[in-house]
């Protein structure tokens, strides 16, 4: 897409929040909408003396993860941080550890505020019966424009396993990428998609603490096959490079047919389909203050062998998290969460990039363990996915 500069972009289409979706909770009008268009704006809290308790934590830690303030500020290797070009942040997860200085974040999480909006959308259900889930903030780059590629986040190709943020992991070859084999995958999302909706065992929104117009996608496409355009623009390089057949049908630059994007009110929240064709897009000037946040039920004991973290949540695993919330319902929903998980042994199984080359430039940071005291001297000869000695 070409715009006049960085800092004038804007989406060629908007949705903003409809009076007639007003009434709160887990309505069939609400249920309705999200069902047909793959989202639907909440405005639940809206004037919620939260609100600016968290605007103003979340612009604090933005500011704290600035690249020229290292670890002064905030030991951000401490959670996990995405940044963008020049090591700027763009989303930034750990709020809720201790490390952090940003109480105000957890204890939203459990508040009765919050608790009641999960009852209200998922049927009556309690914080006894929940298990933990993450929560971020999304931020933009001071300096640069900052977009992401379209994509859903859900696997929409081969087995449908969730990939992990390390990597590591023998990727799926072009036969996964075959049309019947996705076909055979989206008829799966379809069904989880129904399931999700009739079901409503949990709830993540996107809560805007200031204005936000930086969440980009396709209405309805999480319920129904993708277009030839959308095939070239989902599919990976990689794979094209390899031969799946594909129609090459975008410069990469140009608006998609129907992209929107979701226009919030500070209090308002975005509620969405997972399987839409969505993207990020972030300018230097325009505020991004948005958190991602919400609760899921717990399925019981689990029955398998815990599993190495994702490197965007091993944070979580520190026992100074679990003691950093506030309320003892809240502990016992990390202690269901962390029996599912055990932390890698490498530095890609624990952080971000950024804080992978801090370790490597001598400093022992993070979970200060042996493996971080031993990359840290080490230096540049510590090879990917060592482990330690």
């Amino acid at each position: 897409m070409t715009a006049d500069s960085p800092s004038t972009y804007r989406a060629p289409a908007f949705a903003d929040s409809m009076p007639e979706l007003a009434a709160p909770g887990a309505t069939p009008e609400r249920l309705a909408h999200l069902r047909e268009h793959g989202f639907v704006i909440i405005t639940d809290f809206v004037d919620n003396p939260w609100i600016p308790l968290l605007r103003e934590a979340g612009r604090r830690v933005t500011e704290a993860c600035a690249p020229e303030n290292g670890y002064d500020r905030i030991d951000c290797s401490r959670g996990y941080v995405h940044r963008a070009a020049e090591d700027e942040p763009w989303a930034i997860r750990g709020l809720v550890h201790p490390a952090f200085g940003e109480p105000d974040f957890a204890a939203f999480h459990g508040s009765d505020d919050f608790l009641a909006f999960i009852e209200s959308w998922c049927g009556g259900l309690q914080r006894e019966d929940l298990a933990f889930s993450g929560l971020l903030l999304w931020c933009n780059p001071r300096k640069r424009e900052n977009k992401l590629g379209w994509h859903r986040d859900t696997t929409w190709w081969g087995t449908g396993r969730p990939y992990r943020a390390q990597g590591g992991e023998e990727p799926e070859g072009p036969e996964a990428y075959s049309e019947e084999v996705e076909r055979k995958r989206w008829k799966e999302i379809q069904e989880s998609n129904a399931k999700s909706i009739a079901e409503r065992n949990g709830v993540s929104m996107f809560l805007a603490l200031t204005d936000d117009e930086c969440h980009e996608l396709i209405p309805g496409s999480h319920d129904r096959w993708r277009t030839p355009l959308e095939h070239d623009v989902l599919l990976p390089k990689a794979m094209k490079e390899k031969g799946v057949p594909h129609t090459p049908s975008w410069n990469g630059e140009d608006p998609l047919p129907g992209q929107t994007a979701i226009r919030l009110k500070a209090g308002e929240a975005l509620i969405r389909n997972g399987a839409t064709i969505h993207t990020g897009h972030c300018v230097p000037d325009r505020e991004r203050n948005t958190l991602s946040i919400g609760w899921t039920k717990w399925g019981g004991p689990p029955t398998g062998e815990p599993t190495v973290a994702d490197a965007r949540s091993a944070w979580q695993l520190d026992p100074e998290v679990r003691e950093a919330l506030p309320h003892d319902w809240m502990k016992t929903a990390w202690d269901r969460w962390a029996e599912t998980q055990k932390l890698g042994d490498t530095l890609e199984d624990r952080y971000a990039g950024y804080d992978i080359k801090r370790i490597k430039s001598g400093e022992v940071v993070g979970w200060r363990s042996e493996l971080e005291r031993q990359a840290a001297a080490a230096g540049e000869d510590w090879q990917p996915f060592q482990t330690a000695a």
